[in-house]
């Protein structure tokens, strides 16, 4: 279902921020570089016109562009979610959203940002990050020395048709929260 609604439409990565903004538990984020901001040695950036992450050299930058070696160096950041991972995530969300479940603007703006934290997880683990506190799904089998871990997608998520939402905590809560709105109307 394509999203119309204006509630949904009228999401920023801000929105998404707010919700899940504690690194130690949620997202890490990396700021979208800006002509404004000063920056100083170790800041990292996300350069949206070349799509690359960039770490400030020196102290006191401000205006200059993160391509400027001077002052910049390119670097890989794969634990980290920027403004576009956000945005891309909205638009795979807005594919499988339906918004008429939900009567309510805050239920219905929560179980988008759970979709849509789940496609950014996903995301990160199709693109093969399984770091920082991205989840990378459910545990199938893990063992250390003696102590070992299985686990495995519960029959009724696999019975329901959302399995692949259940592969991500945040895809779960996603299901959790449709479930009783969705029972007899499917």
């Amino acid at each position: 279902m394509a999203c119309t609604d204006p509630i949904i439409t009228a999401l920023t990565p801000e929105d998404f921020k707010s919700q899940f903004w504690n690194p130690n538990r949620d997202f890490k984020y990396i700021a979208t570089w800006d002509i404004a901001t000063t920056y100083n040695t170790g800041d990292q950036v996300f350069y949206d016109l070349n799509k690359r992450f960039y770490q400030c050299l020196n102290d006191g930058v401000v205006g200059v562009l993160p391509t400027d070696t001077n002052d910049w160096k390119a670097i890989s950041n794969f634990d980290s979610v920027c403004d576009l991972d956000i945005t891309n995530a909205y638009a795979e969300a807005c594919i499988n959203f339906n918004s008429a479940l939900f009567g309510d603007d805050q239920d219905k703006i929560l179980a988008y940002l759970y979709l849509s934290a789940h496609f950014v997880v996903n995301d990160f683990s199709a693109g093969g990050i399984s770091g920082g506190n991205v989840d990378a799904g459910l545990v199938n089998s893990k063992s250390v020395g003696n102590v070992s871990v299985s686990s495995t997608i519960p029959d009724h998520y696999l019975k329901s048709g959302y399995a692949f939402y259940a592969t991500t905590t945040y895809g779960r809560k996603y299901i959790d929260m449709i479930r009783p709105r969705t029972i007899g109307n499917m």
